[in-house]
């Protein structure tokens, strides 16, 4: 969708809101930022997901890392599987989240 589209989106978005439906705004609003191929959601932008559980788990692997907790005990106390501990490292590195320097061991 281009530009042009997303704007005609939220100026129909502005006139439903207008007329009281509300429904019909906040549903042209999400289709229009969701169009925008950059758009993510300020969890995506952060935790690299939308799902409350996942984002749940990586704030607590990331509290655990800055404590100093090596990955056995970061799964032992998650109680999630091995790779799914590595991953979320993984991305909360990629996401900058975790700096580099961090050892995790």
């Amino acid at each position: 969708m281009t530009f042009k589209e997303r704007q005609a989106l939220r100026k129909q978005a502005t006139i439903e809101l207008n007329l009281g439906n509300i429904g019909e705004y906040e549903k042209l609003m999400r289709k229009a930022r969701e169009a925008n191929p950059n758009y993510k959601t300020p969890l995506e932008k952060v935790w690299g997901s939308n799902n409350v559980k996942v984002v749940k788990r990586r704030k607590m692997v990331k509290e655990l890392v800055e404590a100093g907790w090596n990955k056995k005990e970061i799964i032992a106390m998650c109680g999630t599987s091995n790779a799914t501990i590595w991953k979320d490292i993984r991305i909360l590195r990629e996401m900058g989240t975790i700096k580099d320097k961090q050892e995790i061991s």
